[in-house]
């Protein structure tokens, strides 16, 4: 854990721009944390997120202070974020894990295909504008290659330069790099659309009633608790219909939820 700590001040910098005093104030929450002055870490992650600021570190710690004030929802809540934008780091994935292992409900998600993880790991080691730059680059190398092989490949007109001998390589080059090109583009747009989903959310309160309909004096259905990862289907006047795992729906107050 401690790995991470030291971290989140380059984290800071090097995410989006921060500011000299973003970097101070983040040094300093991470003081209040090390020093076990929980409340206050948690009030200068927060103000950090309230100003736009974010990182994997941001919110590993956040969670890690929740967590060290019993507050199991909020420290999932702020973990599953960290691993949203770094699902490749395992302190993250391991220390969510063991969280998750203490929400009450015992209603774990359901593990996914080890390729599609392998997939969106990836693709989170770089920003989706960095895989578009890398994509026309790549394209624009392959298509250069692609053309210079129909330019000389009779060899009327050859320069000294030109490769004769191994000519008929550069097609197989000029198709790889495209191939790469088109790649990063997919790369680009899953992690796109992985950043902007907004259907899971983490209940946040020690217990919850889930109702049958929207409104306070509708039939309570069950109850669920704090750290329990939902599925978002609806929404309507304050209040969110959500999908347990086991396929068990119902309405809670927008309150009572945190969207990854």
């Amino acid at each position: 854990m401690r790995r991470i700590f030291v971290l989140v001040s380059l984290l800071l910098v090097v995410t989006g721009g921060w500011s000299q005093s973003a970097e101070e104030r983040a040094q300093t929450a991470f003081q209040q944390l090390d020093a076990q002055r929980y409340p206050l870490a948690i009030g200068a992650y927060e103000q950090l997120l309230s100003e736009g600021y974010s990182s994997p570190g941001l919110h590993y710690n956040l969670g890690l202070a929740y967590y060290r004030t019993e507050k199991l929802g909020p420290a999932i809540l702020q973990m599953e974020k960290a691993k949203k934008l770094a699902p490749y780091d395992k302190e993250i994935r391991k220390n969510l894990d063991l969280l998750r292992n203490e929400q009450e409900d015992g209603l774990l998600p359901i593990p996914t295909f080890f390729l599609y993880d392998w997939w969106h790991r990836v693709a989170a080691r770089l920003q989706p504008d960095t895989w578009g730059v890398l994509a026309i680059f790549f394209t624009f190398i392959g298509a250069a290659i692609l053309m210079n092989w129909l330019w000389f490949r009779n060899g009327a007109g050859t320069p000294a330069w030109y490769p004769t001998k191994r000519a008929a390589q550069l097609p197989f080059y000029g198709a790889m790099l495209i191939l790469l090109a088109i790649l990063f583009i997919f790369f680009a747009n899953s992690r796109t659309k992985a950043l902007a989903r907004a259907d899971q959310a983490v209940i946040l309160f020690k217990k919850v009633e889930v109702r049958i309909a929207p409104g306070t004096d509708t039939e309570v259905d069950f109850e669920v608790h704090e750290g329990l990862r939902v599925r978002l289907l609806d929404n309507f006047e304050g209040w969110s219909k959500v999908e347990l795992v086991d396929g068990r729906t119902g309405w809670v107050q927008d309150a009572e939820v945190g969207v990854i």
